[in-house]
């Protein structure tokens, strides 16, 4: 105890001393120069000191003029820890610019290093960007909680680190250069370890941590680079190769072409991009032989096609040339099990043949049955009036027509009790109406036409009506011929 109070006594000289000299050495095999720190009045026994107390300072002061000294720099001791026999403090480092003093740098008692950070967690904490320019020898560590820069780490978790490997090793193939530098990023969490290697004649690598997780890795696959594509302005480039991990891999020519708005796929084309129709935002070229576009799956087209043609302005596909169609085909409905299914109204400006060529005679020529399940209009009628099946504006000509009319013939003429009007009755019919009883009249047919099967079978009533009064005028006549036979009988009986 004496002794340390002599020591502190000694250096409490040495440092009154200080400012008389220009310079203050200590010496000797072990020199030391002491700091004494407590709290007393004068003439009071000293007491202890606590804790945020001062320890001591080491000043820098310059003569800046004449009479005038300004302070530079400073190194103190602040006590962090006081009881019995344990002082523990840190070390602040001051510089003056142009804020005045302030502290720059701090060792904690705990041997934490902060510059720029008054609050180091690390070893080394530095707040801002470091320099060196000598070799880095560790781990860099990423921050876990991507929403708080300051997270501690997790140990061989959430770090970068370089290493250099043998490439047979790790899975690379064998190259001139033996060795390589991997970059292994982890960041922890659910995330996958991803490995970069480089440092053979072969370009950059990498490889991811299998799903699964734990110690296995996925193949190696290459990193293409600027030594590895190859291509002209406006012509895509595609990606050539065996397998992955194939060291030959690279990008070369495709057979597409863009401009930034208009594509051009196919054909032959000198290095330089088409001649690009600004119509038209894909032109897909032939290559001389086989199909120049092949689709397999569903395509949607939201615009208009032109096949053989510039596209219609109005229709969806406009085909100029032949077409060939090996399935069914639907128009305004989904195709059945017909070539071809129609829903809606059609307009044909052509000929049309139906099991044969079409001929230029014939709007529409048929080799076969054909059936119309509704009216058939021929020729350009004012007007269809009725429910009739066939309406025809203009004559029409055929070797035979057979009306099948529906039952009840006019064969009913001959039944027994069939009421066949006297010809006094139908006289006088006639003479007031102008036509026979049963018959259409001319107004009728003026405003209905004519019905070919209702006539033939008025036709056919009066016909048959006709021979009964025939069979009833000949019963009279052969009656008559017998009264008048009778009569000359007599008469020649009389004159003899």
């Amino acid at each position: 105890m004496y002794n340390r109070i002599f020591s502190l006594t000694l250096a409490a000289i040495f440092l009154c001393c200080f400012a008389s000299r220009s310079m203050a050495q200590a010496g000797g095999t072990n020199p030391q120069l002491y700091m004494y720190r407590h709290n007393s009045s004068p003439g009071v026994s000293p007491t202890p000191v606590l804790v945020n107390d001062l320890l001591g300072t080491l000043q820098w002061r310059g003569l800046t003029a004449i009479g005038e000294v300004e302070l530079g720099a400073t190194i103190k001791s602040v006590a962090t820890n006081v009881s019995p026999g344990i002082l523990n403090g840190n070390m602040l480092f001051a510089t003056s610019g142009a804020a005045g003093l302030t502290d720059k740098m701090i060792i904690t008692p705990d041997g934490l290093v902060g510059i720029g950070e008054l609050s180091p967690t690390f070893n080394l904490h530095v707040a801002g960007n470091t320099h060196t320019t000598g070799r880095f020898h560790g781990r860099i560590h990423y921050d876990l909680d991507l929403g708080n820069a300051n997270s501690l780490p997790s140990s061989y978790v959430d770090e970068a680190y370089f290493e250099r490997k043998n490439r047979l090793s790790i899975g690379m193939g064998a190259n001139t250069y033996t060795d390589g530098g991997t970059l292994s990023l982890a960041p922890g969490g659910s995330s996958l370890d991803r490995q970069i290697f480089t440092g053979g004649d072969d370009g950059l690598w990498t490889r991811s941590q299998t799903l699964t997780g734990g110690n296995g890795w996925e193949p190696w696959e290459k990193i293409l680079t600027s030594g590895d594509i190859n291509g002209n302005v406006g012509r895509v480039p595609v990606f050539f190769g065996g397998t992955i991990g194939d060291p030959t891999s690279e990008m070369r020519n495709s057979q597409l072409f863009d401009n930034g708005t208009n594509v051009s796929i196919g054909g032959t084309h000198p290095p330089t991009p088409p001649t690009f129709n600004a119509d038209y935002l894909l032109t897909v070229n032939s290559l001389g032989t086989g199909n120049a576009l092949t689709v397999n799956g569903q395509t949607f087209v939201n615009g208009r096609i032109g096949l053989g043609v510039a596209a219609s302005a109005t229709n969806r596909l406009q085909v100029s040339g032949n077409s060939q169609f090996d399935g069914n085909i639907g128009l305004g409905t989904a195709p059945g099990g017909n070539r071809l299914e129609v829903s809606g109204d059609s307009h044909f400006a052509g000929s049309v043949g139906i099991n044969k060529a079409p001929s230029a005679a014939f709007d529409l020529d048929v080799n076969g049955d054909a059936n119309v399940d509704g009216k058939l209009v021929i020729g350009n009628p004012t007007s269809t009036p009725g429910s009739h099946e066939l309406y025809i504006n203009g004559s029409a000509i055929a070797e035979e027509i057979i009306v099948k009319l529906q039952p009840n013939w006019p064969d009913y003429v001959f039944e027994n009790d069939y009421d066949l009007k006297p010809l006094s009755e139908v006289e006088e019919f006639v003479n007031e109406n102008k036509h026979l009883p049963g018959v259409a009249t001319a107004n009728e047919i003026s405003e209905s036409g004519l019905s070919l099967g209702l006539t033939q079978k008025a036709q056919m009533e009066k016909i048959e009506e006709l021979f009964l009064y025939v069979i009833q005028q000949q019963k009279q006549l052969e009656a008559q011929q017998k009264t008048i036979e009778r009569l000359e009988t007599e008469i020649q009986n009389l004159k003899k």
